[in-house]
Formats: structure tokens, C-alpha cells, sequence
């Protein structure tokens, strides 16, 4: 009898132990390292098939710009758009090509192209990426989101959202989608939503009116969403601006959208809950530093230093030491460079030849 008593014992504190909800800390929420490496994306010319991905090394300060194509015998693609590191493995959007490369961040090795095909073959443009709970999900130009096992490495489902969805980010178990419409931008009938997915149901719960054209998005730790949404030209007159970008605060205990009204996005990324907004303007480059925590502007230009960029393309900034890293696409077709700062905006040094038109950038222990 004692015997079938500590059976029992033993029996329900393993139930106990097995129904005990584990809980797991996604990658995306560990403190930053220090990075070792770069690994840059150049989105390449359109329809020329020329997207490649670069690696630097900062200890060596050695660029390989073919570090993709050396590894794998080929290119990356056309138009490659976008690309996360998760787990151990760089997920790159590739556009026109309608491929999503998952390639290995130690070696650059392709280990699986996942072909981004409607149900009737057609491609779906992929754009842009976000990962998640072993999950990477995707944009296309379908409007959809799909997505991606990252242990399989299979697609496991998509969902419906707005027209041409662009930016996505994932906070608080809810996924956030901008949808600009802007394959509809010759009859300026774009679209001016951002909408909002439950992560464990896969399913579009609303869509949140955000203002014409949203681009970009991104989350504080506090879980408040940051939208850009892009310049409208004159369908007449593609020198005249209609509606001009703006920036954008989703407050999601209010559910109020307020507009940051000092700052014109061109590109932006949120480090440290710092919106760091590389703003639209011709003449020269300028760096926007937003607070998200305590609500304010910390500086309408972080650049102390005039360094000669071309074509500011795109901006990334590294989480450890706040290094900032401005992409130039140069635009006369030879290879961009990328520029980097210190934290306090002012010039160390800039990697050359990088690749064509580069939009992103990793940084790697």
C-alpha cells in the first residue's frame, strides 16, 4: 500500500511538472553583444539580378563583398528588400525574385530558398520580416502575411491584411502590419492602415487608420508602435509633394494615433527605445533622435560632423554602443558605401564598396 502511494506521489508531480506552463524568453528580447561582424544587404538594380550580401569584419576591418555569393557559387537575387537574423540563421526577403533565402550567419551558406508563390504560381513579392516564437513571418504584395517554421523551414500558414503590406514588427503577442497600397500610387488610391494580428490565432483582429501610405513600423518596450508613412507625389507632376511623409504613434493603451509633427521620415529604426529617423531632406543628412520613453525629441540632428553622403539611403544602429551607421547608395551605379558615427553623431570611419543601393545591416557577436 505505501508503495502504490508513492507511486501516486511521484505520478502527479511529474503530471504537475509536465503541465507547468515553461517559460521561454524569445532571442529577440536578450540584452545586446557585442558585435564582431556586420553582415550588410545591398538591395541591387532592378530587374538586374545583382542583390548580394556583405560581411565585415570589425576586429580585422576587412569588407568581403561577396560573401554570399563566394559561400553559395551564385547571387542572391533580385531586389533583395529586407533581412533578420533569428536563432542562428539570416532570413533575406528577397522581392522580385519572390524568394525568401535562409542563409547560415556564421558561413553565409544558403540553407534553404523558399520559393513565395500564390496558390495559382503567381509570385508574391515579399517585402519585409519579422520573427517570433520559432516563427519568422513575412509581407508580400498578395496581401498577405506569411508564415515560416523556423525549425522546419516550411511555410505553416498566412493570413489576409491590407493592400501591398510593407513593415512589420511583433510586441505584446499581437503582430503589426502597415499596409501602404502603393502599387495603386499612379491613382493615388493608397492605402492607410496598419493591421493588427493575434499571434497565437494567426488571425486579423482590426485595422487602425494611420494616414496614407504607412511604410515602415516598429515597437517600444513599452509596446507603443512607431509608423512612417511616405511622401505622396502629384500623379501630374512628380516634382510636387501632395502629402508629405509623417511620423507616427500608435498609443496602444489609448488606441489614439498621434502624429510626431517635428520629424519627416525617409528611414528609421528604434534602438533602445530610441527612434533613430533618417529624415527626408536633399541637401543633407540628417539624423532625428526621438525619445520614446519620455515622449520628446532628444535632437533634430545627431550629425556634428558634415561627412559627405551621397544618397542616404538607409540607417541602422548598433544596440551595444549606439554606433550609428547610415547606408549611402551613392546612385550613379557603382557600389554604396556605409558611414559610421559614434553615438553622439560624431564621424570614426566608413566601409567602401559595399554593394549596390545597400538598405541593411547586422550586427553579430
Amino acid at each position: 500500500m505505501k508503495k502504490n502511494f508513492l507511486l501516486i506521489l511521484l505520478f502527479t508531480a511529474v503530471l504537475f511538472t509536465a503541465c507547468r506552463p515553461e517559460t521561454i524568453i524569445d532571442e529577440t528580447e536578450l540584452p545586446a553583444k557585442e558585435a564582431k561582424r556586420l553582415i550588410i544587404l545591398s538591395e541591387g538594380s532592378l530587374n538586374h539580378n545583382n542583390a548580394s550580401l556583405a560581411m565585415y569584419d570589425f576586429t580585422a576591418q576587412k569588407l568581403d563583398n561577396k560573401f554570399f555569393e563566394t559561400a553559395n557559387n551564385r547571387g542572391l537575387g533580385d531586389t533583395a528588400n529586407d533581412m533578420i537574423k533569428y536563432g542562428s540563421k539570416i532570413y533575406v526577403v528577397v522581392n522580385v525574385s519572390s524568394t525568401v533565402e535562409i542563409v547560415d550567419a556564421k558561413t553565409g551558406k544558403s540553407l534553404k530558398q523558399i520559393p513565395m508563390k500564390t496558390a495559382d504560381n503567381k509570385a508574391k513579392q515579399p517585402r519585409n520580416a519579422a520573427a517570433y516564437g520559432g516563427k519568422v513571418y513575412v509581407t508580400s504584395f498578395d496581401d498577405t502575411v506569411t508564415r515560416i517554421d523556423t525549425t522546419s523551414l516550411a511555410i505553416d500558414g498566412s493570413v489576409q491584411v491590407g493592400r501591398d503590406p510593407e513593415g512589420i514588427c511583433i510586441k505584446n503577442n499581437k503582430i503589426y502590419v502597415a499596409n501602404s497600397g502603393g502599387l495603386d500610387y499612379s491613382t493615388g488610391n493608397f492605402d492607410y492602415t496598419v493591421s493588427v494580428i493575434d499571434l497565437h490565432s494567426f488571425k486579423e483582429e482590426k485595422k487602425i487608420e494611420v494616414g496614407k501610405n504607412p511604410y515602415q513600423v516598429f515597437a517600444d518596450s513599452q509596446g507603443d508602435i512607431y509608423v512612417s508613412t511616405r511622401d505622396i507625389y502629384n500623379s501630374s507632376d512628380w516634382t510636387k509633394i501632395d502629402v508629405p511623409a509623417s511620423f507616427k504613434k500608435i498609443n496602444v493603451s489609448t488606441g489614439k494615433v498621434e502624429t510626431i509633427a517635428t520629424i519627416s521620415p525617409n528611414k528609421f529604426t528604434i534602438v533602445n527605445d530610441k527612434a533613430y529617423v533618417l529624415v527626408n531632406n536633399y541637401t543633407k543628412t540628417i539624423i532625428a533622435v526621438y525619445d520614446c520613453l519620455n515622449e520628446k525629441v532628444v535632437t533634430n540632428n545627431l550629425l556634428s560632423d558634415d561627412t559627405e553622403i551621397a544618397m542616404p539611403y538607409s540607417i541602422a544602429v548598433d544596440a551595444f554602443n549606439e554606433d550609428v551607421f547610415v547606408m549611402d547608395a551613392i546612385g550613379d551605379g557603382s557600389y554604396g558605401n556605409i558611414v559610421c558615427y559614434d553615438k553622439n553623431g560624431k564621424y570614426k570611419y566608413k566601409i567602401k564598396g559595399v554593394g549596390l543601393y545597400p538598405n541593411n545591416a547586422l550586427f553579430l557577436d
